[in-house]
């Protein structure tokens, strides 16, 4: 990874206004103070990954894959000409620099500078604390190398990211026992990119992972809300955990209830990322409160809140349209196997497709609870007139379900990078492509949750299970293997008693 001669000092981040008219920026968040004083409507702030890095991934892949054909050439030589065979060599400055880059590419810019990639916090923290902070590139640089030995089936680098994961871990676990060093960002960003090592491999480690980063958070206290990197570590941290919570069947934690609380006296709350953040953690709770409620709660309570959270998330679909809205295409040409039916959804960028299929996923979950307490009502009985009301919500309840399932396949073509443009399509991009690894970390659950719809048809359910199993074999991501056994069960039920309700953690 080629720095731009080093950090851009010189460069500006102050926020276009102040650049504009040469003033002081206090760079707060989510606007600038000196905006706010003068009623400007803040431009807001440059790509801070634009100032630090180039992207030479391309360069770096090519170069990995010369110099595996090159090791293995030579070992092949030495086991012919009977010389005794190399040694092990130590992880070389340049197996780090291919592992932060290929992290950097990957899962920051997703290749694309003006983009926002789901670890968009990462060049703020980097800029100014990633040359005291060994740590930090030790844990890019193990997750950067495991994906990049799983996604090229280059097995010889594997060992040196398992050595830089535990470098990582070692150093982590060093800063955790320092009263200062423990509440850094750097520390609290390096147990998050180390969480994407865990998530390749199945979900208790994970989850342990998560439930790690989360004690993290809440030791670092309401007052590590003073950085704009704060608080979108702690989204990343709140959406992992809600995603443990509500896969694994447990109650959103109490503590980070609170924090989320205090961060909302910090910022924009009417901000989308937001809102769905803190409706995540109410889905979270409530979800966990339906699978364990054995009478106390009435049931028609339930659906009432159930609808409540069904309209606040039509409400956030309502925002994403009209900030970042998307539109869904038929192209052909394209492989069967990134296109499913020939639908393309087209977005601005990976970020807003994340955003996008969180949200779908939550509102899956919802209108299955709806299903689910529908019919615990219907086995407790109904007046003719409850029951028909009840039955035509049923039916307006499958056809969301079968958008939301629909819409989330189609977002898998532009993930995966198999097209330029709308109007472009890269034949030689397919689910196997080095591109999965990011890919599948982004899509493994939301494939999963579609899959896992109770109005999921088979077919395309399928083509889900078949997807996610490339994602394990081509990708390396054992988590996918886990998740598809989940949805071969299902599938199986559905054979037999189709559209079953299905609400509950995928270890079920």
């Amino acid at each position: 990874m080629a720095p731009r001669g080093e950090l851009h000092a010189r460069v500006s981040r102050s926020c276009g206004n102040c650049r504009a008219v040469k003033r002081r920026c206090d760079q707060q968040l989510p606007r600038c103070g000196q905006c706010i004083r003068t009623r400007e409507e803040c431009s807001g702030y440059r790509d801070e990954w634009d100032l630090v890095f180039r992207n030479q991934t391309d360069h770096t892949i090519n170069r990995s894959r010369e110099s595996g054909v090159k090791r293995r050439d030579k070992i092949n030589f030495t086991r012919n000409g009977n010389t005794s065979p190399p040694r092990a060599s130590s992880l070389s400055p340049s197996h780090d620099a291919m592992g932060v880059n290929y992290f950097v590419h990957n899962f920051v810019t997703n290749g694309q500078p003006s983009s926002r990639g789901y670890l968009n916090y990462i060049p703020a923290v980097y800029a100014t604390q990633s040359r005291h902070c060994p740590m930090l590139m030790a844990s890019m640089a193990a997750v950067g190398l495991i994906t990049l030995a799983n996604t090229t089936r280059q097995p010889q680098l594997v060992k040196h990211a398992h050595a830089k994961y535990a470098e990582a871990i070692s150093q982590v676990n060093t800063a955790l026992a320092s009263p200062t060093e423990s509440i850094k960002d750097s520390t609290l960003m390096s147990v998050i990119s180390l969480g994407l090592f865990e998530h390749v491999s199945d979900f208790a480690s994970w989850a342990r992972h998560v439930r790690g980063a989360a004690a993290l958070v809440v030791a670092r206290g309401k007052s590590q809300f003073s950085t704009g990197a704060a608080f979108l570590m702690f989204n990343q941290v709140r959406a992992d955990l809600v995603g443990v919570c509500i896969h694994g069947g447990q109650p959103f934690p109490a503590d980070m209830c609170e924090l989320q609380e205090e961060a909302s006296t910090h910022m924009d709350t009417m901000n989308v990322v937001w809102r769905l953040g803190v409706l995540a953690t109410q889905c979270a709770r409530f979800l966990w409160s339906v699978m364990n409620n054995t009478g106390e709660i009435p049931w028609p309570a339930l659906l009432e809140q159930a609808t409540g959270l069904q309209g606040e998330l039509q409400y956030i679909f309502g925002i994403l349209s009209v900030e970042s809205g998307y539109t869904t295409t038929r192209k052909s040409g394209g492989d069967p196997a990134v296109f499913y039916n020939e639908q393309l959804g087209s977005y601005m960028n990976c970020w807003a497709i994340r955003v996008w299929n969180n949200t779908r996923i939550l509102q899956i979950k919802i209108c299955d609870s709806i299903r689910y307490i529908f019919n615990q009502l219907l086995i407790a009985g109904l007046d003719p007139v409850s029951q028909t009301r009840m039955e035509l919500k049923l039916l307006d309840i499958l056809e969301i379900l079968s958008t939301l399932g629909n819409d989330i396949i189609a977002t898998l073509p532009q993930a995966l990078g198999a097209t330029s443009s709308a109007s472009e399509i890269d034949p030689a991009v397919g689910i196997s492509s080095p591109i999965n690894g990011s890919a599948g970390y982004m899509m493994i659950w939301s494939l999963y949750v579609a899959g896992k719809s109770s109005a999921m048809e088979n077919d395309p359910r399928k083509w889900i299970i078949q997807r996610l199993r490339e994602f394990g074999h081509a990708g390396g991501i054992t988590l996918a293997l886990q998740l598809v056994e989940d949805l071969i069960k299902i599938d199986q039920c559905a054979d037999r008693e189709p559209l079953i309700p299905i609400l509950g953690p995928f270890t079920r």
